[in-house]
């Protein structure tokens, strides 16, 4: 009896959770933008009233990272960063191809194009800075862009996702996927930009490096291409600006670390880019998802 609880209380979720996202999709749609991204912005404070625990999570790893801080500091950043992510949603699902050109601005694309330019593709490595994913639809504007997702459940919430991104040029690889691989291959061989988001702690190959003073479990799989392929190094973020707008600044190409030992230098240059998501995320603080468990597994 538990257990058909447990799978009719799952079922039930999963069905919410698509209603609610072809709901907001929808209302989206009616609004103006501005208005639009500014209901997100509402929904995200009203999360974080009403999720206790990511709440509470937010809080604690806020704290982990800046102990120096007040107790007013911290909820003021924590809320900041529900707020953030609430507009982020809303402006996903009301974006379109010309609306990213007026809404993202880019510092460094020279940078890019300069990796374009070697013609062996580009690993363009990030984090969950800023919105994301209207940084990956701007650079597609310009590149062929590639990105490594993890499928999501429901199976029709993944499929939103994954349209909302085609409709702005960026094509996605799910991760373990039949052809996965091989659509990998084929990034390095048609000279796409490979986007990676490595700030998370996930069940993939990975490595302990520091991450805000603390050893967090991050995925290596940027540094992996790179080396494998030889490809240039792009680190891309996006910053919401206070005018509602987002700047998209890359840095790079990098010079990685080269020693010879593949298995060190994997480590070593996973080290070197999380180094600069942190500065990036110490930066700007309320647009980097604290809710998320960064240090689940320690070494």
């Amino acid at each position: 009896m538990s257990s058909w609880s447990t799978r009719t209380r799952k079922r039930l979720s999963r069905l919410l959770l698509i209603v609610f996202t072809r709901s907001l999709s929808f209302a989206a749609r009616l609004l103006p933008y501005r208005a639009a991204v500014a209901a997100g912005g509402l929904l995200g404070s009203l999360v974080y009233f009403l999720l206790p625990r990511e709440r509470k999570r937010t809080l604690s790893h806020l704290a982990i990272a800046y102990p120096d801080q007040d107790r007013q500091w911290l909820i003021r950043t924590a809320r900041g960063t529900f707020v953030h992510l609430g507009k982020s949603l809303l402006e996903a699902v009301s974006m379109d191809k010309q609306r990213l050109g007026v809404q993202v601005s880019f510092q460094g694309f020279d940078n890019l194009t300069q990796a374009m330019k070697q013609g062996k593709g580009v690993v363009y490595f990030t984090g969950h800075i800023g919105n994301w994913e209207l940084m990956a639809g701007a650079v597609a504007q310009t590149y062929p862009v590639s990105v490594v997702a993890a499928p999501i459940e429901p199976a029709p919430l993944n499929n939103r996702i994954v349209g909302l991104r085609a409709s702005l040029g960026v094509r996605t690889i799910l991760r373990g996927q039949p052809g996965a691989a091989k659509e990998l291959i084929r990034v390095f061989r048609e000279n796409r930009i490979l986007g990676i988001l490595i700030d998370q702690d996930t069940d993939v190959e990975g490595a302990f490096v520091d991450f805000m003073g603390r050893p967090a479990w991050t995925p290596t799989a940027a540094a992996q291409m790179a080396i494998k392929f030889d490809a240039p190094v792009i680190f891309g973020y996006a910053r919401r600006e206070a005018d509602g707008r987002h700047t998209v600044t890359l840095e790079g190409p990098l010079k990685l670390i080269r020693s010879g030992n593949d298995e060190s230098d994997v480590k070593a240059n996973t080290a070197l880019f999380t180094k600069m998501i942190e500065d990036v995320v110490r930066r700007n603080p309320e647009q980097w998802v604290w809710m998320h468990r960064r240090w689940r597994r320690q070494s």
